[in-house]
């Protein structure tokens, strides 16, 4: 009878154990000659949240040990310096490690529950993502189709037989094997579906020739849909890049104002489950940072239609609100200043006007250097459907006003004393010159414009112009 109770109080004990196990990997370990004081653990606890959390620990006579959060399986990079590698944790994992700060990946070793799937990562990135042979960049990008394809094909086939290699000899779980597999397979698609774009931005030229239907027939064939991918980043890269492709291939932009509600849309229609959401996710944070405050709405409104879990909510609707002031569209700060002869300008006073927007002062270096440029630009399209606002900054209004008319300077121009004013901080002005680029509406085209000396200015304004006239038709 006793033996039965110390059985069940044993099992108890062990049950116990493996509880406490659960929810976190403790990683040690000893750094020879350190870069820096302290370890870094960066992961992203959940997959739709796209925002890393940091674990860091300080060295003590250059030892350390750490917890880190982990309820399921996750890829976390492990950071000491300027070096990073990757780590794979599942929850009761005890990993130690040694490694030479000034010889970081090629000294790097782990010891404990789970080290044959992180001396794999380590020993997968010093080859596959150190050496140049197998890197896309600089060289192997400005192959022909056919030539690039042999070399991911190439690469891939020793990535492969590398992962079955090191597997025979140093067993590892079938999740690690399966995120091994992710990682290769669209480490592959992700360097062809982006061959073309990357392509033309090394080279310098949009005029290259497409490749052939037949070199995107690999889309056809990869499993997109398992959970089992969720785990590699790199195919969290891939499905951006997937719904950037085909956003592309339906004749939209990035500067079009739909481009991010479209590869939205398209990412719903061609993805399932985990891996819609996700895609979902990446790219309305894209939106909330650089896309329209109209279609960064509705999409905000669908997703939290379809994934309804609070922190979720909590966390986009944070960012949307933190964004939303100088999002494109959202309404710019009106303002009502004085010209040279002391007549009222306002900003609404050019509704139904495209507005080029300047901040400068003539106390501003910078701001002395691109004025010719800026007045070159309003000559220019003196003419178009545009208004060039220029909003002096300067503390003493006299030196202001006798550059404005000894210099002839073209456009409206009005005065605000000094960067202290309530209008600077309603603009977030943190450096002057600063430009805006303002719809017929009075919303934000761009807060970040190109600036008057680039060639490709006038181009851009007049192309916002273009179509602000075609959508009244």
């Amino acid at each position: 009878m006793k033996h039965k109770s110390l059985l069940v109080l044993l099992t108890l004990l062990v049950q116990v154990q493996a509880v406490f196990a659960q929810g976190k990997a403790i990683i040690t370990g000893k750094v020879i000659n350190p870069l820096s004081n302290e370890i870094i653990v960066a992961t992203t606890p959940n997959p739709l949240i796209p925002e890393e959390v940091q674990n860091t620990v300080q060295l003590k006579g250059g030892s350390f040990k750490m917890e880190v959060p982990v309820n399921s399986a996750i890829v976390a990079e492990l950071l000491h310096g300027d070096e990073v590698v990757p780590v794979y944790l599942e929850p009761g994992y005890e990993l130690n490690l040694v490694f030479n700060g000034d010889k970081f990946l090629k000294t790097i070793k782990f010891e404990g529950k789970g080290a044959n799937e992180n001396n794999y990562l380590a020993m997968y990135t010093r080859r596959f993502d150190e050496v140049e042979e197998y890197q896309v960049m600089p060289d192997n990008i400005k192959l022909s189709e056919k030539e690039f394809t042999a070399f991911l094909e190439h690469r891939k086939k020793d990535q492969l037989k590398n992962l079955d290699k090191y597997t025979a000899k140093n067993p590892v779980s079938d999740k690690f094997r399966k995120f091994a597999l992710a990682e290769i397979n669209f480490g592959y698609a992700n360097d062809k579906i982006t061959y073309q774009s990357l392509r033309e931005s090394v080279l310098m030229t949009q005029r290259l020739q497409k490749p052939s239907e037949e070199f995107y027939t690999f889309l056809g064939h990869l499993d997109l849909n398992s959970p089992d991918n969720l785990l590699s980043y790199t195919f969290i890269i891939f499905l951006r890049n997937y719904a950037k492709y085909y956003t592309t291939e339906a004749g939209i932009k990035e500067s079009d104002k739909s481009y991010f509600k479209t590869a939205y849309t398209i990412a719903g229609q061609k993805l399932q489950g985990q891996a819609k959401a996700v895609a979902q996710a990446h790219i309305l944070k894209q939106s909330i940072q650089l896309g329209h405050l109209k279609y960064t709405g509705e999409m905000l409104q669908d997703f939290r239609a379809n994934n309804k879990a609070p922190e979720l909510d909590a966390y986009f609707t944070k960012l949307y609100n933190q964004n939303k002031e100088f999002a494109i569209g959202s309404p710019a700060p009106d303002f009502q200043l004085k010209d040279t002869n002391g007549a009222s300008v306002s900003l609404s006073d050019f509704k139904g006007k495209i507005v080029y927007l300047s901040f400068w002062s003539t106390t501003c270096g910078l701001c002395m250097v691109e004025m010719p440029n800026l007045q070159q630009l309003t000559s220019q399209l003196k003419d178009k459907e545009v208004v060039f606002v220029n909003v002096g900054l300067d503390e003493d209004e006299e030196k202001w006003k006798k550059t404005v008319t000894g210099r002839k300077l073209q456009g409206v121009q009005a005065y605000l004393k000094g960067m202290d004013a309530d209008l600077v901080k309603r603009y977030n002005l943190k450096d002057i010159p600063a430009y805006f680029l303002i719809d017929e509406e009075g919303g934000f085209i761009s807060i970040k414009p190109r600036r008057p000396t680039d060639r490709e200015a006038a181009n851009d304004i007049l192309k916002y112009i273009n179509e602000a006239q075609a959508s009244v038709k």
